[in-house]
């Protein structure tokens, strides 16, 4: 599965070198595990790379943050970006009983906007400047990856803001699932991956892409 997604990841970048736009990627492979990536930031939290030892995927790895601090935990990384620009991750949480993780991603800075996923009210919202904007339906399924998708375009003198999330292995949605009309400049800054374990439990991230325009 891994294969495929490198694949077609060398295929979008060709196609992105094509029509000019610039694209940033981190699988975490070369990374020492135990480590913390260079170039990328920790904004509040513990992250470190670790790997999977399953017998069905093999070993691979990804972004681990620890279940403490109990904040809002942070990494940024990339270049910093304004105007369109497109983050793309793949997330797994935890739950514990009843208690349930909150996780997501950003763009153009901490105090840009997020795509987070929120289990404990059954939504996923669009978030800016800590406040929600707009929220809408969506079932977490745990301890399953799940591909987060947040897109900045321009639309008119407006910006337009949308999501997507989408479990591994099934068909990414032709339509986006929440999306929001901004006026004014959206910022600039880095994109960003935002977790809050309170289940107790870490919360795990790979597979990172950003696409932009210089």
């Amino acid at each position: 599965m891994k294969t495929l997604a490198l694949i077609l990841l060398h295929l979008s970048m060709i196609c992105s070198y094509i029509f000019g736009q610039e694209k940033y990627s981190n699988d975490f492979e070369s990374i020492d595990i135990d480590s913390f990536p260079k170039g990328m930031m920790e904004i509040d939290g513990v992250f470190q790379v670790k790997a999977s030892d399953s017998v069905k995927i093999g070993k691979r790895r990804y972004l681990e943050m620890a279940a403490e601090p109990l904040t809002e935990n942070a990494v940024i990384f990339g270049p910093s970006v304004k105007k369109a620009a497109t983050v793309q991750a793949r997330i797994k949480g935890f739950r514990k009983r009843r208690s349930y993780p909150r996780f997501g991603i950003g763009l153009h800075g901490i105090s840009g906007y997020r795509l987070r996923v929120v289990p404990s009210k059954k939504v996923i919202e669009l978030v800016k400047n800590e406040e929600p904007v707009k929220s809408a339906p969506y079932k977490w399924t745990p301890d399953q990856w799940v591909n987060l998708r947040l897109k900045i375009e321009q639309e008119g003198d407006k910006w337009k803001i949308s999501g997507s999330a989408w479990s591994d292995g099934s068909k990414v949605p032709q339509n986006e699932l929440i999306s929001h009309l901004h006026e004014g400049s959206p910022g600039q800054g880095k994109a960003s991956l935002w977790g809050t374990a309170y289940s107790g439990k870490v919360i795990q991230f790979d597979d990172l892409t950003l696409e932009y325009k210089k």
